[in-house]
């Protein structure tokens, strides 16, 4: 189930981020967190402000988080930047690109007219699911990040960032 985190999430964003490997922290943050508080877990699902949308993936039963996508609006600039990770366990099944469909999504609905990810280099998987959403190489940051950046034209229709095996998933608003 695809749905807005909510501040009940602390305790499965907390499980969710403990499971993830130092090689998964680094590459979606950039930096290893040793360990993530109560505190910012707090901060983390209680996201869904005008400049954030916080997502997530619940499996069936909504007992656990096993994907987490994020989208930061900057409405001065007309820009947004997206995040996301998967759960190392449940890699491989369209997850992320469900997650950046939605993400494109809320972009579009904010009217960003760029959507940027900083990706690790060595983060290939994710590289190749933006670039096949339609995302370019935008440059190097520092050796160890790349941006890649989609332009999001009023003329371009959605199906652009849609996979075709991938139906659209409807967000669950409800508390």
């Amino acid at each position: 189930m695809l749905r807005y985190l909510r501040p009940a999430d602390v305790e499965k964003y907390l499980i969710f981020f403990n499971a993830l490997s130092e090689q998964t922290i680094r590459c979606r943050f950039g930096y290893l967190l040793a360990s993530l508080t109560e505190s910012a877990a707090k901060q983390r699902t209680n996201g869904n402000t005008d400049g954030e949308k916080a997502l997530a993936i619940f499996d069936p039963d909504q007992a656990r988080i096993i994907a987490i996508g994020r989208c930061y609006l900057d409405f001065q600039t007309g820009d947004s930047e997206i995040a996301l990770v998967v759960s190392e366990t449940m890699r491989g099944f369209g997850l992320g690109r469900i997650l950046l469909n939605q993400l494109v999504q809320i972009a579009r609905d904010e009217k960003s007219e760029t959507i940027s990810a900083f990706i690790a280099t060595r983060n290939a998987p994710v590289i190749q699911l933006l670039q096949s959403a339609g995302f370019v190489f935008q440059a190097a940051i520092d050796g160890d990040d790349l941006r890649l950046v989609l332009k999001i034209l009023p003329s371009i229709s959605t199906e652009r960032a849609m996979h075709p095996s991938h139906p659209t998933m409807i967000l669950n608003h409800a508390p």
